[in-house]
């Protein structure tokens, strides 16, 4: 009587767990190029489109690898070649996420907030952390510095020394080692150079349509080449014109009021 007692109620206790939110799968891939695989406890799992990723679980791309990510609360995250990361924490409540952290370990990145309270994200990487305040953005993490180039919203990013920088304005970039934030704005001469490191900014066609952003293209180019109405040119000199400021960062400008596809 006993053994069939356990042998009914042992199924049924299983399922119950295995559907609770905390053993849910919390992000599926809907875009997986070749030589992508998630990795748990030493055992690597190749990924294909419609494969769950779930906390715990590293991506790892190759050099011709790329994952496109949709979690449950609508986030998307694009992992772009030869990147790694891990989803450490997703705490799944209803349609939203009460925390949602990553850690990403190196490689091209690009995020786009969900459904979720703004606090509940966050970012860390070797060298920077990054609170997300509900925003679009794309991120590269080398073994020394993390880039970051903004598209909508705001993010706030700090080294690990706690030095921190805002980032508000459309086109900005910030760059942070383990001791310093630095904020560059799209006048800034270095924002060029720098901005041609971001491969999605450069060319979006190997994402699907929903991990896009309208206008990304132009935050990678020369300031004279976007269309710049004059009410809205800046002035010479002053803050206004994006000159640096006392701490060797510059003042973002808004002029960047409309933008191409």
């Amino acid at each position: 009587m006993l053994r069939l007692a356990l042998n009914t109620v042992l199924p049924l206790f299983v399922g119950l767990l295995l559907a609770a939110p905390g053993f849910a799968a919390d992000g599926q891939a809907v875009g997986v190029n070749p030589d992508a695989s998630v990795r748990l406890s030493g055992k690597d799992r190749i990924l294909t489109v419609g494969a769950d990723i779930s906390l715990g679980e590293q991506v790892v791309t190759g050099p011709s690898g790329q994952v496109q990510i949709i979690f449950s609360d609508k986030t998307r995250l694009v992992v772009g070649p030869g990147s790694a990361l891990v989803i450490e924490s997703y705490l799944f409540n209803g349609s939203t996420a009460d925390k949602f952290a990553i850690n990403a370990l190196a490689g091209s990145f690009r995020f786009i907030s969900g459904q979720s309270p703004k606090p509940a994200y966050s970012i860390k990487t070797p060298t920077a952390s990054i609170a997300v305040r509900g925003t679009k953005f794309d991120f590269n993490v080398g073994p020394r510095q993390t880039d970051l180039m903004l598209y909508e919203g705001a993010v706030r990013l700090c080294a690990t020394s706690g030095q921190c920088q805002e980032l508000m304005a459309r086109c900005a970039l910030g760059s942070v080692n383990a001791s310093l934030a630095q904020l560059i704005d799209h006048t800034n001469p270095s924002h060029g150079p720098l901005s041609q490191e971001f491969r999605y900014a450069r060319f979006q066609t190997p994402l699907l349509s929903q991990f896009r952003v309208s206008g990304a293209g132009q935050c990678a180019q020369p300031p004279e080449r976007q269309d710049v109405p004059a009410t809205l040119a800046p002035s010479s000199g002053g803050a206004s014109s994006g000159q640096p400021t006392g701490n060797g960062t510059t003042t973002p400008v808004t002029r960047f009021s409309t933008f191409g596809n």
